[in-house]
């Protein structure tokens, strides 16, 4: 079941988690953003395909899920699937729901279990399930934007598990990134092109000693995208062959552990 192409992948994944995710309890607050636009609450859910997974059980599955959401009145900002390019037992599949906020999670999940979660969970249950106890909150901070993407998925996603070493702490990670995106301004100016490369900076809102990951303990993530693989190739061969030893700070920061999936679109974003 781990080798679900994309399409099985998000057809899947946009119902069974949500009647689980309903009956978490409300996350711990998020710091208040300088701006509303730095900020947003992203929503890891670790999930498992079922015996009912058919190509019929997943297009009555979407027609009915598109049906009920269509008129939610609060909705993800957006939302994405995952299928790991590792080889592990925790979980067949990731999904992603990013909210404005706490406030905007808490009502949409409500809206859910109100209305839909009874009657979606005794349908849809044996095609996929999604572990209460396996949902992990961030406060997420867009670092770069990038270029649009037009390739079809599915898109690659890097994620850096770190640790700051001794002595070392945020501070020294927003240093080294502002040196980082002068360097990547420059690469793009360079090829006269932007770059489809963005990422973005998790700051858990839970202990992740007590997560049962792949990876142990860290202090932060980060998570890196690229619209296909040949552009994460491309750009990784530019960045070892020209970081001017940036690398060499960034590893000076933090002691990281990088995990590959690929993704897919569940829930475009709003803008």
């Amino acid at each position: 079941m781990k080798k679900l192409t994309g399409i099985m992948f998000y057809i899947l994944i946009m119902t069974g988690c949500a009647e689980k995710a309903a009956e978490i309890a409300e996350v711990e607050p998020v710091a208040e953003p300088e701006t509303a636009e730095e900020m947003a609450l992203f929503e890891y859910m670790w999930c498992d395909f079922g015996p009912g997974t058919t190509e019929e059980a997943m297009a009555e599955l979407t027609a009915e899920f598109n049906e009920i959401t269509s008129g939610s009145t609060h909705k993800v900002s957006g939302a994405w699937g995952y299928i790991p390019s590792f080889e592990t037992d925790l979980y067949d599949a990731i999904w992603l729901n990013v909210w404005a906020d706490e406030e905007t999670r808490n009502a949409g999940w409500a809206e859910w279990q109100e209305n839909s979660a009874e009657e979606f969970q005794a349908k849809y249950d044996s095609v996929l399930s999604c572990r209460e106890d396996k949902v992990f909150h961030f406060s997420g901070t867009l670092g770069r934007e990038s270029a649009e993407w037009t390739a079809e998925p599915p898109f690659q996603a890097q994620f850096s598990f770190c640790n700051f070493n001794e002595g070392m702490d945020s501070g020294d990670l927003e240093v080294s990134l502002t040196k980082f995106n002068a360097w990547a301004d420059a690469a793009e100016e360079a090829q006269g092109a932007k770059s489809s490369y963005n990422y973005i900076v998790h700051n858990p809102l839970f202990d992740t000693a007590t997560a049962g990951g792949t990876v142990g303990a860290y202090d932060y993530l980060m998570g890196g995208y690229w619209q296909n693989m040949a552009d994460k190739e491309a750009g990784m061969a530019n960045w070892i062959a020209s970081n001017d030893g940036l690398q060499d700070e960034f590893d000076a920061v933090a002691t990281c552990q990088q995990l590959s999936m690929e993704g897919y679109y569940i829930v475009a974003p709003a803008i």
